[in-house]
This record gives structure tokens, C-alpha cells and sequence, in this order.
């Protein structure tokens, strides 16, 4: 078989499932492992797929509609959101960042917190914790009407000037290979300056996350990060989680 036809099955292999093993395309497509990990190397830097430990992984260029992901794993987001309110007390102040899962955190915070202080790039989340807050930071800057949030250069100079005990972001995905990823650049260094903004930084990601495979690469985050999850992330992922406090939502 001549590699751009070992190329066309393994993309079409990576398009059908999440994931891949190495084990599996060398069963499908008669040749050595080593010819194998040579043409995912090859596919991924193309850009093409994302090699990650033991086969590929498919890469997300873009994010589902926001409409779609508040339905995807919605018991895993309701398990994320009610033990990040539980950390919460009334009167703390929080940056919040756009997102299915930080919208579910704003929800479930209006029925149990008061008095909270709030900065968000979120229009919607704004309208929603409103009612629970003495004040919330709408950031100003170009509002991406798909997502009815605020991103640009304009945004990260607002962002500088507040300091909050707590910031909340959402991550676009999470493997093995690629660490934190995200979907645009502004989305990823948005999230990074939050959780800097912050005495206590989470990142919320549901077990649907694990082993995507977002464009962008999120920044290194600082020891001590908490990463809130509703399910213990499969053990491939431990280096990348090694720096990072978890916690499981139940």
C-alpha cells in the first residue's frame, strides 16, 4: 500500500472514532508499527491529526454550538457546577469565563450564593447570575455573536485591571499528547490571564473533554491549579495533570 493510501485510511480511521490505537491501524493496514508511528508523525505535522501515546487522535478545528454543548454531558456539568458552588461563600469575588460548563456554574450559583462580585466576558452568563451578585464586569471589547462573548485585545486590557479570589474557565479539551488545548487564540490566552487574575484558579473540564484535541495550545498553568472534573481522567493522562490539584464533582 503507498503511503498517501496508508494516509487516507488513517484519517478516515481518526474522523470515525475519537481516537486510535497503533496496534489497530497496523492490524488494518498490513504494515509495521514503526511504518505506522512514522505516518501519524508524518499527519501530525500536517496538522492533519494529533499524535498522542500509543496511536492518533483527531483534531478539533472548531467548537460545537453552544446549544449543542450544554446538552453534551449535561449530569457531568451539573456534578462540575455544584461542587464549584459549594466552594464559593456569599460575597466572593469571581472572574468567569464564557463557556456550557460555567453557564451551568452560574445557574447553580444564583440558587444558593448572594452578594457575589462578579467579571465575566459572558453576556449571557452576566444576565444570568445578575440577580445573585452587588455587581458584575461586563468586559468590553469584539463580541463573537456565535458564542455572545466579548474576545480581542480590548478585553485583556479590562481583564488587567481587576484581581478576583476565584477564577472559573472551561477547557476545550484534554489529552495525553497535547496537554490543555483550546479552539482559537483568543478563547486560550483569554482563559490563561483569568486564571493569573485569581488567588484560586479551577479549570472545569467534563470527562467528554478527555482525549480532544483542541487547534490551539493553552499555556502552562501555574502549580496548584484545581482541574474539577466529573469522572477520574483515564491514566494516560496523569503527566498531564501531575502539576494540578484534582477534584471530582459527585
Amino acid at each position: 500500500m503507498l503511503p498517501d493510501e496508508r494516509y487516507a485510511v488513517i484519517l478516515n480511521e481518526v474522523n470515525l472514532h475519537p481516537a486510535v490505537s497503533i496496534r489497530s491501524l497496523t492490524e488494518r493496514l498490513g504494515v509495521s508499527r514503526e511504518t505506522v508511528r512514522k505516518d501519524i508523525e508524518f499527519l501530525a505535522g500536517q496538522g492533519k491529526l494529533a499524535q498522542v501515546r500509543g496511536g492518533a487522535a483527531r483534531v478539533v478545528s472548531k467548537e460545537a454550538p453552544m446549544r449543542d454543548r450544554v446538552q453534551r454531558n449535561a449530569d457531568g456539568k451539573s456534578k462540575i457546577a455544584a461542587h464549584v458552588s459549594s466552594m464559593i461563600p456569599d460575597g466572593a469575588s469571581i472572574i468567569i469565563d464564557n463557556g456550557s460548563s460555567t453557564l451551568e456554574v452560574a445557574r447553580q450559583l444564583v440558587n444558593h450564593r448572594k452578594e457575589l462580585q462578579v467579571v465575566t466576558n459572558d453576556l449571557k452568563l452576566a444576565e444570568l447570575i445578575a440577580p445573585a451578585c452587588r455587581e458584575v464586569v461586563l468586559l468590553g471589547g469584539r463580541m463573537d455573536p456565535a458564542e455572545m462573548a466579548t474576545f480581542g485585545l480590548e478585553v485583556f486590557e479590562n481583564l488587567a485591571r481587576y484581581r478576583a479570589e476565584f477564577a472559573i474557565i472551561s477547557a476545550g479539551g484534554i489529552s495525553e499528547r497535547a496537554g490543555f488545548t483550546d479552539f482559537t487564540r483568543d478563547a486560550a490566552d483569554l482563559r490563561a490571564r483569568m486564571l493569573m487574575q485569581a488567588e484560586t484558579a479551577m479549570i472545569l473540564a467534563d470527562s467528554s473533554k478527555f482525549g480532544v484535541v483542541g487547534k490551539i495550545v493553552m499555556p502552562r498553568f501555574q502549580d496548584g491549579t484545581l482541574l474539577i472534573t466529573d469522572a477520574a481522567p483515564p491514566s494516560e493522562l496523569s503527566n498531564v495533570l501531575s502539576d494540578l490539584q484534582l477534584q471530582i464533582g459527585s
